[in-house]
């Protein structure tokens, strides 16, 4: 890799380690909320996924790290978490959630497209990123109908 191809992929690895810990985080404060009842199991599978996801970035970034100069991952910085937790903190209706989440998890996604073009295609690396991908686009499309869910229920009763 060439330096400004390097610095380009240091980057990205470390946008998308601190937005993995921002869903883990996220998810977290989520799963406190009273009213997330009926929505536990994707709030704690999005939970778990961050956790693991962060485990696997770090395994790419340690496969390139003979080939980088940077700091630890772990050294990161955590004011983008903070923020969107204090953003979460405030609010209580599901669909509300849903949508902080969701933001997040877009984010999230244009962060592994852009992670993907760094990694050769066959490589590992990439399948990593791209099962990644698939599992997060899952949680989006879950959040989606979450956020969904009361604008279509308001809707019918409207209709009536």
């Amino acid at each position: 890799m060439e330096d400004s191809r390097k610095r380009d992929f240091v980057q990205a690895i470390r946008a998308l380690w601190i937005e993995q810990k921002t869903r883990e985080l996220l998810y977290l404060e989520a799963l406190k909320k009273d009213s997330m009842g009926p929505c536990r199991r994707i709030l704690s599978q999005g939970h778990v996924s961050a956790l693991l996801f962060q485990k696997e970035i770090r395994w790419i970034y340690d496969y390139f790290k003979c080939f980088l100069t940077d700091k630890e991952l772990g050294d990161t910085n955590h004011i983008a978490a903070r923020t969107a937790l204090k953003m979460l903190e405030d609010v209580e209706e599901k669909e509300q959630i849903a949508t902080c989440l969701k933001k997040i998890e877009a984010a999230t996604l244009q962060l592994y497209k852009m992670l993907r073009t760094y990694v050769d295609k066959d490589s590992e690396a990439r399948i990593m990123l791209d099962e990644h991908l698939v599992r997060i686009s899952e949680f989006y499309e879950a959040l989606s109908k979450l956020e969904l869910g009361t604008r279509s229920r308001i809707g019918y009763i409207a209709a009536a």
